[in-house]
């Protein structure tokens, strides 16, 4: 029991904090409360007892444990309203857990299944201190795991109100923060004014106002500059050397040196620089805080997210952007698009397909008046549904990368704490120094010099150069219609070779094409079924087959549609069996040498076909040539050999063009190119989706913004495909920007530490050059994306 008491004190086993007067004690350790020793039981049950061994660090404190806390967890319309997706066999859930704060917290939470066997898989944002569980709903509740998560002492934020509450709380307590320093340091200015000036007083008065000034110093101290002492304790506790320690230093510094020349008589102390410091590194911090809401990515999606869905008003449809649907809006979700939001099913039955959430490839079949949950895929006839949960662009954004958050920071440490575990060290050892030269040189200046070295140096800046000009980047790419999928895309086009063409509906495109009908006579019944059917998809010529006949719009019931990707549709119309698509797929044979071909046969019949006259995309011989100087190129077209002499001339001389492709071909000829080059794959998102996806980059072409593609890292609307070279310069060009930010960052550091050495900066200039050094990186980040996007022209 004795490793458990340090200098008489008890010490709790679990949190690390003084267990008091009355420790609990359990297998030989002390708790200081009931929930840390439920914490450590649990761990122990499950062989997890290297938590503690992990860092060597002590966990959270839990010092109240309510049983009860969370009961209202069994009600299930609360738990419907909390959830993210729900069936059967999964449910998926978002917590706030403001208590994560290492990667001992990390390893334990990502591990938590091991302690309810119903919990599928667990994941953490660090960044933002959230926790994503899957688990199935018929081996735990939501409850239980609340439960567990508030033992292991995470507890897990949970509110049916707006979520913004918590960063409004945090803005507030900093703007306090920031009135109370600036009131402070004004007023301490104030009452040594006569030292400033030089004027002399009574001796009563001085010591009175150096008094009053001691008293305005204490709140700076002990509220205002908490955040710094907080975080460099916490630092230290989990054996990190982050930024926060050398600034908690510098304060301390002053305010010691003050309190021993007040309560010495030997002067009126530096209180005056120390309210300055905390108030001008708060105002700094704060404005670092805007610069970043301003510019983050995460601010909204909505500049990043191309998805649109059909709004049902009355006989009329209109595409409309998700982000503006509202509760109650009655929309239309056809074949192969993703459903935006919650909603209620209006229609007989609809088929979905929720591998996109789930990963269970079975579609499941959802009957009129069930529940749909977003992210789901509709497979056969379009159905209407009835928002019922406004829609979430961040929950379809999450979905969109939901293989790749291994990329994101979702497991790490912030970068700046990276950094400065090797960068705080070097500060504090350079302070040193400097503090032992001007011992010997000028010992009145040590203190300015050493609390101006630990303030001015920074390796934030240093940290914030790349994802602020990735982020910048993807920005401007997204309001010029190139929507990524994430910042690591961007790093991954740096290193593309080689770039893949499909043909229909990549480098043609469906305006301004001629429609011509071959066969029988078609009578207004007939057009309208056609027009039905091809209504039903999103392929590009079904597109432009159902704008050919849009003045034939009369409303027809259609039921078991089918879709064969590469081949055609087919389905029953007003009970009449319509099929449509490539002439083998319907049985016609024909040359179709004129262009694109969709055959119909009706009722097993074949009637005819629609002759589509291939209208390629304006400066797309441009693109081509400007590509071609660094990029090899291919085309891989599921179409037939009419274009060969009209591709080949587009080309260069030797580029591969092949016909007749079906999608595993395309897939096999990505697999070859992938084993010589990192290739880039065009494509339009449907027959091409698995050579999309097993491409470096796969890159989606939208004719609309309805066309959501899972499968692709990029989506570009149509018709801005030709500026894929300025894109693409854009992208290489941030690569320079960011090795300019490094640069800058460096001689922020060299200079500052230079000159706060050599005595020529005072604590208060060093706290307001610090932020300064980030924002200046961020200002270049930002303004250097901006001013190459403005040299290249891009047309929005």
């Amino acid at each position: 029991m004795s490793q458990n008491i340090t200098q008489n004190k008890t010490i709790c086993y679990h949190c690390g904090e003084d267990c008091q007067s009355e420790p609990l004690w359990h297998n030989d350790h002390a708790f200081c409360c009931f929930g840390c020793q439920t914490v450590f039981e649990l761990l122990s049950e499950n062989d997890l007892c290297e938590y503690y061994s992990f860092e060597n660090n002590p966990g959270n404190q839990l010092s109240h444990f309510i049983k009860d806390k969370y009961l209202f967890l069994d009600n299930e319309e609360v738990v419907d309203h909390l959830l993210d997706f729900k069936s059967d066999q999964l449910a998926k859930i978002t917590f706030s857990i403001p208590s994560i704060h290492c990667s001992s917290c990390i390893w334990l939470l990502e591990n938590i299944s091991r302690f309810d066997h119903g919990i599928i898989v667990s994941k953490i944002n660090f960044s933002k201190k959230k926790l994503t569980i899957d688990y199935n709903p018929s081996k735990t509740t939501l409850r239980s795991i609340a439960d567990l998560l508030y033992q292991l002492s995470y507890e897990p934020e949970i509110s049916l109100d707006a979520k913004n509450s918590n960063s409004t709380q945090k803005n507030t307590t900093r703007d306090l923060k920031i009135g109370i320093a600036g009131f402070c340091f004004g007023n301490i200015m104030l009452l040594a004014f006569p030292d400033y000036l030089g004027i002399e007083m009574d001796s009563e008065f001085i010591q009175y106002f150096t008094y009053i000034s001691l008293g305005l110093s204490i709140p700076v101290l002990f509220y205002c500059s908490s955040e710094f002492f907080i975080s460099a304790l916490g630092g230290l506790r989990k054996r990190l050397l982050n930024i926060d320690l050398p600034i908690a230093i510098g304060i301390m510094a002053l305010y010691g040196r003050s309190l021993y020349e007040i309560i010495s008589a030997t002067g009126p102390g530096y209180l005056d620089s120390m309210s300055a410091l905390v108030f001008f590194l708060l105002i700094g911090r704060w404005v670092q805080g805007k610069t970043y809401e301003g510019l983050a990515f995460d601010r909204s999606f909505k500049s990043y997210f191309p998805l649109a869905i059909q709004k049902v008003d009355g006989e009329n449809k209109t595409s409309t952007l998700v982000s503006l649907l509202e509760v109650n809006d009655l929309i239309e979700v056809r074949n192969e698009e993703i459903i935006p939001c919650d909603a209620v099913l209006m229609s007989k039955q609809a088929l979905i397909d929720y591998s996109f959430v789930s990963g269970e490839s079975i579609p499941n079949t959802i009957h009129e008046g069930s529940k749909i949950y977003a992210g789901g895929k509709i497979k056969g006839s379009a159905v209407q549904m009835t928002v019922i949960k406004p829609v979430s662009q961040s929950y379809l954004t999450q979905l969109w990368n939901h293989s790749s958050f291994e990329d994101d920071d979702t497991s790490t440490p912030s970068l700046i704490d990276q950094i400065s575990r090797y960068f705080t060290p070097i500060v504090l050892l350079i302070a040193l120094v400097s503090g032992i030269y001007w011992s010997v040189a000028d010992s009145s200046k040590i203190l300015f010099v050493v609390s101006s070295v630990l303030i001015v140096a920074c390796p934030c800046a240093l940290a914030l150069a790349t994802p602020f000009t990735l982020n910048a980047t993807m920005n401007t790419l997204g309001l010029h219609k190139m929507y990524l999928k994430g910042t690591h895309v961007i790093e991954k086009l740096w290193l593309v070779r080689k770039i893949v063409f499909d043909k229909t509906g990549t480098i043609t495109t469906g305006s301004n094409q001629k429609v011509e009908w071959i066969g029988r006579e078609l009578n207004e019944e007939e057009k309208s079924s056609i027009r039905s059917l091809a209504s039903q998809s999103v392929h590009p010529l079904s597109l432009q087959l159902a704008k050919h006949l849009e003045n034939y719009n009369r409303a027809n019931d259609v039921t078991d549609y089918k879709e064969e990707k590469g081949k055609g549709i087919s389905g029953l119309v007003n009970g009449k069996g319509i099929k449509m698509g490539s002439p083998s797929f319907v049985g016609l044979s024909i040359d179709s040498s004129g262009g694109a071909v969709i055959a119909v046969s009706l009722d097993q019949e074949v009637i005819g076909h629609f002759l589509i006259r291939t209208s390629y995309r304006t400066g797309l011989s441009s693109m081509i040539q400007q590509l071609g100087q660094t990029l090899s190129m291919a085309v891989l077209s599921g179409d037939n050999e009419a274009e060969r002499d009209r591709l080949s001339s587009l080309f260069p001389q030797g580029t591969q063009i092949s016909f007749n492709q079906s999608p595993e071909n395309k897939l096999h000829a990505i697999e070859s190119f992938e084993s010589e080059h990192k290739t880039m794959m065009i494509g339009d998102g449907l027959n091409d989706a698995g050579a999309l996806k097993r491409s470096f980059i796969g890159l989606s072409v939208a004719e609309n913004v309805s066309s959501f593609t899972p499968a692709s890292d990029i989506i570009v609307l149509g018709d801005q495909l030709t500026q894929l070279p300025e894109f693409l310069s854009l992208v290489n060009q941030s690569r320079k920007i960011i090795w300019g930010g490094f640069v800058l960052s460096f001689l922020y550091n060299i200079v500052g530490l230079s000159l706060a050495v050599a005595g020529f900066i005072t604590p208060v200039i060093a706290a307001i050059l610090m932020p300064i050094s980030s924002i200046s990186v961020v200002a270049l980040s930002t303004l250097g994306v901006k001013f190459v996007s403005h040299g290249l022209k891009l047309k929005a």
